[in-house]
């Protein structure tokens, strides 16, 4: 398995509707040039533009409570520091762990940052 794994969430519009979320699992420098072609029509490759970041990282086995905790909790930090640059959604989850290890784990919660765009 790659790491990181991450998982772009897309908040449904209103109350009690559905999110989006779309896996991503990194491919290794070795064969990003020329990456397997996927044989199932869900699955696709995605070349994702470099973007800035603001993350918080946690412990543990998470589950979905503490991705919501934690990106709450990174929400609050970055209000408290008058972050006015970050876009809260969508938002991203990420691991980086097996799902077989059950110790010193790694999780993040991600924010972009909404840059500027260069004038010419």
């Amino acid at each position: 398995m790659t790491a990181p794994v991450t998982t772009l969430v897309l908040p449904g519009e209103g109350p009690n509707c559905k999110q989006t979320f779309t896996c991503a699992f990194y491919i290794p420098d070795d064969l990003q040039a020329n990456p397997p072609i996927p044989t199932n029509p869900a699955v696709f490759i995605e070349e994702r533009p470099e973007f800035e970041l603001y993350s918080r990282q946690f412990s543990g086995y998470a589950y979905e409570a503490d991705y919501i905790s934690e990106g709450y909790a990174l929400y609050q930090s970055l209000e408290r520091d008058n972050v006015t640059d970050a876009q809260y959604a969508p938002w991203y989850i990420v691991g980086y762990n097996s799902p077989f290890d059950f110790v010193d784990r790694r999780n993040e919660v991600w924010f972009s940052r909404v840059t500027a765009t260069k004038k010419n």
